[in-house]
């Protein structure tokens, strides 16, 4: 089967040189951040639409959406603890059975919530600092459009500010 490629990203990846592109696939291939992947793009060259980039990352490499998981985790606990409740209630489980279950469950749950909360104020946390370089990067690009010794440097010091991005993880 051969993957249908938008004509944006065609050209966006033909016009990279080798390691460039497989930089990019790779990256691409091992990031869960649809931002972070638009952002290295546009490092590189992308100015195409974010929506065709999204489409085309979500359709050749489909993530794992961690958070959704852990979500929906939760609502499970939730509701296994208030069966078990119910049951205590109804004479089913005896309380002091059910004492040492409940607090089991209450504490994965508490996990899970905090786990979500981590990975929620640290994307929001990452997503601004991205918004950032990336509005930075564009207005720049946008007002030394005709200069091209300018955008040559700017390119380079795009793509080592980028670098100390991905390191920081």
């Amino acid at each position: 089967m051969v993957k249908e490629i938008p004509q944006e990203i065609q050209t966006f990846l033909t016009a990279l040189d080798h390691g460039d592109r497989e930089a990019f696939i790779a990256y691409v291939d091992n990031t869960y951040s649809i931002y972070e992947i638009w952002l290295y793009a546009g490092i590189l060259g992308y100015d195409g639409g974010f929506s065709v980039l999204e489409n085309w990352v979500l359709k050749h490499y489909p993530k794992l959406n961690r958070r959704e998981i852990l979500l929906a985790e939760i609502v499970k606990l939730e509701a296994d603890i208030d069966f078990l409740r119910q049951q205590v209630q109804a004479d089913i489980v005896k309380p002091d059975s059910a004492a040492t279950r409940i607090a089991h469950l209450s504490k994965e749950l508490r996990g899970h919530v905090v786990e979500v909360e981590k990975m929620t104020k640290g994307a929001d946390r990452r997503g601004l600092v991205m918004s950032g370089a990336d509005k930075v990067m564009r207005e720049l690009r946008s007002i030394f459009k005709g200069n091209d010794d300018v955008i040559k440097a700017l390119d380079l010091a795009y793509e080592s500010v980028w670098q100390l991005l991905v390191d920081e993880r």
